[in-house]
């Protein structure tokens, strides 16, 4: 890609980063579902049409894998913006909001009812979370290596002998008393 050519994130409108979105979602469905429906076709076939099968299961599945990511993906969107431009913030709590009522509706989608919907809303939110948390400790942490970095390492020197605290600041030596076997100390 050539220096001048212009990308998503320096257009002002939304919309762009949303088909970026759900087409980078759709991309990785369809990588996702591919490996697991050619090793699936690879473990469920006879051994003589192995690398067909598996050619074929990905052909089958693979696009209705990606298709599903790239739904979900528009639901997340969708719900994202609706939550931002409702609180009039975009901030690590809506990305949570959105991802939990989109888990919240894969899970009524599979059945169960609200109770499923439920926890997968809540292992969808905290989920969301979890992961900007995680982001959010590499990032600090890659700051203060880069910043111990660029300072010098100090010289520690090894005291000379005789060379300490003042004698009135020096602690006694700590001196323990052996217990006899009944528990009491040998006073």
């Amino acid at each position: 890609m050539a220096w001048d050519t212009p990308t998503y994130d320096t257009y002002p409108d939304p919309v762009y980063r949303f088909v970026d979105f759900v087409g980078e979602l759709f991309s990785w469905g369809l990588a996702g579902g591919s490996a697991v429906h050619f090793i699936k076709g690879l473990r469920g076939s006879s051994s003589g049409a192995r690398l067909a099968s598996a050619a074929n299961a990905v052909r089958q599945n693979a696009p209705r894998v990606a298709g599903k990511f790239g739904a979900y993906c528009v639901f997340l969107c969708a719900i994202e913006n609706a939550v931002s431009f409702a609180s009039g913030r975009d901030d690590d709590c809506t990305a949570a909001a959105a991802v939990g009522t989109t888990c919240g509706l894969y899970g009524m989608r599979r059945g169960g009812g609200a109770p499923a919907a439920a926890r997968w809303a809540l292992l969808g939110a905290t989920g969301c979370l979890g992961m900007d948390y995680a982001a959010m400790v590499w990032e600090i942490s890659k700051y203060y290596e880069e910043m111990n970095r660029s300072q010098p390492v100090p010289i520690v020197r090894r005291p000379e002998p005789g060379c300490g605290p003042p004698r009135w600041f020096r602690m006694p030596p700590f001196v323990t008393r052996e217990k006899d076997h009944h528990g009491t100390s040998e006073c």
